[in-house]
């Protein structure tokens, strides 16, 4: 049993700027709100806030070959859930549609009962950190 999740968001960038963000983002964790992100080249750890105070999600992902222009993987291994995150840049019009799309192995110590929460919290965050790239972003364009 899985559980797969999707979600996009348009960013007026080039996706190669998006791309550059999303794969350094243990160098420069400053876009997503409240992350902490440490790692090198091949992994990262992350630890965001998840909309309730005091509540964290914390994984480590190892980052897949990265696709120029077209996206990369994440290998989550270390953390709430375990599985794949996939990010795929679409260039669209002056920018990108940036898709993640998430398949959960399993969920918190091999439980599914909590799964669901988990990755409701989980989703949360991403989409947190896809604004806060967006914002960055588009900022530093407008320039």
């Amino acid at each position: 049993m899985g559980l797969y999740a999707t979600d996009e968001i348009y960013i007026e960038a080039r996706p190669r700027s998006i791309i550059e963000a999303l794969t350094r983002l243990a160098d420069d964790p400053s876009w997503w709100p409240g992350a902490r992100a440490e790692g090198a080249y091949g992994w990262v750890r992350v630890e965001v806030p998840t909309g309730r105070p005091g509540s964290r999600v914390r994984f480590k992902a190892s980052i897949g070959e990265v696709r120029e222009w077209e996206g990369f993987s994440w290998t989550l291994g270390d953390g709430e859930l375990v599985g794949r995150a996939e990010w795929w840049i679409e260039a669209f019009k002056r920018g990108a549609i940036v898709h993640h799309y998430l398949d959960v192995e399993r969920g918190p110590r091999g439980r599914w009962r909590r799964t669901p929460t988990v990755l409701r919290r989980h989703r949360w965050a991403i989409r947190r950190g896809l604004n806060g790239l967006k914002d960055a972003l588009e900022a530093r364009a407008a320039r």
